[in-house]
């Protein structure tokens, strides 16, 4: 039996994609190769409205690109602002202190948004080089606002580089890297771009590619310098990139550009409704108070065993994921986002009913698929 994946990363990748990248590795340094680069990277500037930007994906996790964020930009002396909503944004905090720069937090309620006040009075006490600001947070499932903390920092503090990890919400959210004013992005090649995991995708600003040339190297594998002349041309060579993965990369590209990435973010925005609707109906409590559409993080009812339902429900054939931090054991997270279609929901949507009943949970079946399919 296949599973269903429904975790939040890696996500279902389709058949296309996985023909794409079971063809022939061919050289790294090809001219075949170089345009297909090209090709790639002028998708990635669509997909991150990053005209103005320069565009890079590299071998490795989106942590890698949380690491490139910071240490291109970020030199001795320099400090960091990170807004938090959960797990992945505390993880700026963490390769901030390894790198040994001065970094302070504003941290969001579990579920809330971080309180813009709170950071306006701030940005106006402390002088920041960088803010840090997680688009998805995959731990909660908390949607950031962009674009009013890009609106923020224009007003008390133009000069501070802002940094977005993309890694849950792109694809399938709208970012707009010129018109946010951003200076990094990135995000990972496993969740809604439906690739097989092991690229860092990213964006760098003028200005942050300045102030990169400015500072002495933080990192060898990760310095945008070394890359720059490969991203410019693929036939040049710095270090041996995952060519199959660029096969995988380019066609999961091509395939949701011809479907259209305004129709591709609907898609994921009826399929996150979909899911909460039927999980509302069942009296689950999402986490989230301003939700993603990518994944949707539920509290347990009463007397429900984490390990206990999940290991039933692979048992059935669908896989979700436990939850994180001060969350973990209480509830569950699931993905919805990239190649997942709504017949694989409903499909996941019976099997879960079907094991919070086997575990003493009642809930109205008509009622829930009704709720579903609304």
């Amino acid at each position: 039996m296949k599973e269903l994946l429904l975790i939040p990363g890696p996500t279902p990748v389709d058949e296309s994609v996985l023909k794409a990248m079971s063809q022939d590795v061919i050289s790294h340094t090809s001219v075949e190769f170089a345009n297909l680069v090209k090709e790639t990277l002028v998708y990635i500037k669509q997909l991150f409205g990053a005209a103005n930007g320069f565009p890079f994906v590299i071998t490795g996790s989106g942590t890698l690109g949380m690491e490139m964020a910071l240490t291109n930009i970020l030199g001795e002396k320099d400090n960091l602002l990170v807004l938090s909503h959960g797990y992945f944004g505390d993880r700026f905090v963490d390769i901030a202190k390894q790198l040994g720069i001065d970094v302070d937090t504003i941290k969001g309620a579990t579920g809330e948004h971080v309180d813009l006040d709170v950071l306006k009075n701030t940005l106006k006490s402390k002088h920041y080089t960088a803010v840090t600001l997680t688009h998805v947070d995959t731990s909660t499932g908390v949607l950031a606002d962009v674009e009013s903390v890009s609106k923020i920092l224009q007003e008390i503090s133009p000069d501070t580089l802002f940094i977005v990890d993309g890694v849950c919400a792109t694809g399938a959210v709208k970012e707009e890297f010129d018109n946010w004013k951003l200076d990094v992005i990135f995000t990972g090649s496993q969740k809604a771009l439906a690739t097989p995991p092991g690229l860092t995708i990213l964006a760098f600003s003028s200005r942050a590619i300045e102030k990169r040339k400015a500072i002495s190297p933080r990192t060898y594998y990760g310095d945008i310098l070394r890359w720059m002349p490969v991203m410019e041309d693929a036939t040049k060579y710095f270090a041996t990139p995952s060519v199959n993965l660029f096969f995988a990369l380019h066609k999961s590209l091509q395939n949701i550009f011809d479907f259209g990435l305004e129709n591709y973010f609907k898609k994921h925005e009826e399929m996150a409704k979909s899911v909460r609707n039927a999980f509302k109906e069942m009296g689950l409590p999402l986490v989230a108070k301003r939700p993603a559409p990518t994944l949707s993080v539920f509290l347990y009812p009463e007397g429900i065993d984490d390990k206990a339902f999940r290991g039933k429900l692979k048992e059935k054939g669908v896989v979700v994921a436990n939850t994180l931090a001060e969350l973990y054991g209480k509830g569950f997270r699931i993905g919805h986002m990239g190649s997942v279609t709504k017949d694989e929901l409903i499909v996941a949507l019976y099997k879960i009913v079907e094991t919070f009943e086997e575990l003493g949970y009642k809930c109205d079946k008509g009622k829930v698929f009704e709720a579903f399919l609304s």
